[in-house]
Formats: C-alpha cells, structure tokens, sequence
C-alpha cells in the first residue's frame, strides 16, 4: 500500500463521525461492500441513505468524496436514487467496475471485491461529492 500517513481505517457506528472529527477534517470516505439492508423497512440502516449522508456532510471537507462500492445491484440503484435526492453530485458511476478503465484505475481489491469477482458479480463503483 503507498504511503498514506493520514489514511485512518475505523470499525464504528458511522452515525458517530461527527463526534470524532472537526468539521471540513475529512478528504474522502470509502464505503466498501457494506450490509445491504435489502428489505425496504431498513432503507435508513443502509450507509448511503440521508441520515449517513448528513453525518459525512459533516465531517467532509467542501471538496470532499464518498467512493462506494457494492456487489448489491438494489443497494448501488438505492444509492443512485438517494444520493442526489439528498443533494449529493454523482460525479462518475460503473455497473462494472473492473471492465471500466477509468474508474478502476488505481482500484484496491478488497477481499469481498475478490471473492464477489471470483463468482462472477459485477461490481458497482460511484464517487459522491456536494
């Protein structure tokens, strides 16, 4: 992995962000194969609904960025829809991130990425900004 002094990697409830970052401290926040939460009454459980969305907006800097990937087609059309209806920008999308130059270069495997790959499911890639 390059060296990346201010890379930090946390196992928390993403609601709590704001209470351990300033405002504006944040560049950019991978989101990576998160649960699903497929039945519809979890909607806001899921990591790019509103709620999550408002915690990040938070911690962001103004020119900040959400990259998301998923193997989950209903989670990655949930995001596509909610995302911007939160007043977040798309800013470039894939349905099928390693058959797509652009958005896989410079892309780190992560273990779910390869065993979802490895089974042959397309993986859905986009990159959020205000």
């Amino acid at each position: 992995m390059p060296d990346t002094p201010n890379l930090i990697f946390l196992c928390i409830d993403a609601k709590s962000l704001p209470e351990i970052f300033s405002t504006g401290e944040i560049d950019r926040i991978y989101l990576n194969f998160s649960d699903p939460w497929p039945k519809d009454r979890h909607a806001k459980r899921r990591l790019t609904s509103g709620t999550f969305l408002s915690c990040y907006d938070a911690v962001l800097k103004p020119q900040g960025h959400i990259e998301f990937k998923t193997d989950n087609l209903g989670l990655f059309n949930f995001s596509m829809e909610e995302i911007p209806s939160c007043g977040w920008k798309i800013d470039a999308y894939t349905t099928n991130l390693h058959k797509d130059t652009t958005m896989n270069m410079g892309n780190i495997m992560t273990e779910y990425e390869e065993k979802f790959s490895t089974l042959g499911n397309p993986i859905y890639k986009l990159i959020a900004s205000r």
